[in-house]
């Protein structure tokens, strides 16, 4: 999930329903200055990537090898990165005004797409900049997969992390400029804004498996036992797909992603390099684990939690203000101060806190969510190649070519320690030390640490089950119930 790009789409177009960054002339001469501002800090982008890229490589050569601490520098590099072209993306929209720029400043007006376009265009140029930078990083941490051009390099980044999202994005965006030219009055109202993100997150949901062949480099999984095996586990535990894909990664990448809510436009990516370095078994369990997303509707959850959760913040800085109803006056006053200041150090002060408060949110509450997930996949991954005896070894294995044809079966030790060495085999062929830890995944060493205490022990996964559907429903019903709230008040004081 492109995550930067969601919360990128997010600053530009989610929280300014009623166009106020847009509102105003500008002259030319100061639209130029402006658009210069917006290219530093692009160039600020890429001069941490580039140095961070160099720092990498350069220890790597002196030592001629890639220790731990420099992964984890590099890693934690990356996420600097992220957070930098985010930060300075909503420093151009916010403070430099980017919208009131690109349609007053340079005379474009709203035309379909044009300005849609162009007001994301800084957040992908910073982001072509750090991928860039990191480059002679990259190239040195993984010197026997492969010489990669920098233009493959490029493209590769640019498929992986926009290629799913914005062809979608911008049908969206059509369509909705469509709809506000033929009936200008649906933007004055409170409900526009949920509305419109729920339409845009069915429609990543429904589309963005159209896009991962076109996006992403994939050829279908060859014929072989290797895939006779994950055919037969696909049917045994009613898991319907388009196809199964080798995602192309001129084996850069371990790896392993589904992509589609739809059983009939679904399809199932496994790197060149996981499946050229894992076992049949191993390869069966990460092909269990994203089934298990899928079976527990994790895609769809997560559609829902997105477009709620943005909902809920368009909704509370939308027209009406409506959570400043429920502030005392003077709390209310500083707030609208601060909030509608046309200085540069409040739009400053706007979009910090504007990303600070997004960013935070995600981190945790999503993070958390997540991580939930990601255990209750792996779960799904050691069931599916469990033979349901408690005591075994010996072990039955239910998809080789000459096995029965069974359910889903309950765990077993020995179904439990193929995906245990699955995981343990990801992180070591990626260079990640188990302990590192991940805000969507958490760490390998506490995954693993959870699934052994699952061995002969079934009501501790009774336990997590019953607690993950429990988080589930709480958050659900509270993302909904405060939506609604908000769009009452918001129709009541309008």
């Amino acid at each position: 999930m492109p995550l930067p790009l969601l919360l990128a789409l997010f600053l530009a177009f989610g929280l300014d329903p009623s166009g106020r960054l847009s509102v105003g002339d500008l002259p030319f001469r100061e639209a130029l200055g402006r658009a210069g501002e917006a290219g530093g800090g692009t160039l600020l982008v890429g001069g941490l990537a580039f140095l961070i890229g160099r720092v990498v490589a350069w220890r790597i050569a002196k030592r001629g090898r890639a220790s731990s601490r420099v992964r984890r520098f590099y890693a934690l590099g990356v996420r600097a990165v992220d957070l930098l072209s985010l930060g300075v993306y909503a420093w151009i929209i916010h403070s430099l005004e980017w919208p009131r720029v690109i349609r007053s400043g340079f005379g474009l007006g709203d035309p379909i797409l044009v300005d849609d376009a162009l007001i994301l265009l800084p957040f992908v140029l910073a982001q072509l900049a750090g991928w860039w930078g990191v480059y002679a990083a990259e190239r040195a941490l993984r010197p026997g997969r492969g010489a990669v051009t920098l233009g493959r390099h490029l493209g590769l980044k640019a498929r992986q992390s926009l290629g799913m999202v914005l062809p979608v994005a911008g049908l969206f965006a059509l369509g909705s400029d469509l709809v506000h030219r033929q009936w200008p009055e649906v933007s004055s109202s409170p409900w526009e804004q949920p509305i419109s993100l729920m339409l845009m997150g069915m429609l990543v949901l429904i589309l963005a498996p159209a896009f991962v062949r076109l996006a992403w480099p994939t050829h279908s999984f060859p014929e072989g036992p290797l895939r006779e095996r994950l055919e037969h586990l696909a049917k045994r535990v009613g898991f319907r797909c388009t196809d199964i894909l080798i995602w192309d990664t001129n084996q850069l990448v371990i790896n392993a992603g589904v992509t589609g809510s739809l059983p009939w436009f679904r399809y199932v990516l496994l790197t060149d390099a996981l499946v050229e370095h894992l076992g049949p078994h191993e390869v069966a369990a990460v092909f269990g684990h994203e089934i298990g997303h899928i079976a527990h509707k994790h895609l769809h959850y997560f559609g829902f939690f997105i477009v709620a959760s943005v909902g809920v913040l368009a909704l509370a800085l939308g027209p009406g203000e409506p959570i400043l109803r429920l502030l005392p006056e003077t709390l209310a006053g500083w707030w609208r101060l601060w909030a509608t200041g046309d200085s540069t150090a409040a739009m400053l002060g706007q979009g910090v806190a504007t990303l600070a408060v997004v960013g935070l949110y995600f981190l945790v509450v999503f993070g958390y969510l997540s991580r939930r997930f990601e255990r209750q996949a792996d779960v799904f991954g050691c069931r599916v190649v469990s033979c349901g005896r408690p005591d075994c070894p010996p072990h039955e294995d239910l998809d080789g070519r000459a096995g029965p044809r069974r359910g889903l079966e309950p765990l077993c030790p020995v179904g439990i320690r193929i995906f245990i060495n699955a995981l343990s085999s990801v992180a070591m062929l990626n260079g990640m030390k188990p302990s590192a830890w991940s805000w969507r995944h958490g760490s390998i060493a506490k995954r693993i640490e959870f699934l052994e205490t699952l061995v002969d022990r079934p009501e501790v996964e009774t336990r997590f089950q019953t607690g993950v559907r429990r988080l589930r429903r709480g958050m659900a019903a509270a993302l909904v119930t405060v939506v609604v709230v908000l769009a009452v008040m918001a129709e009541y004081w309008r």
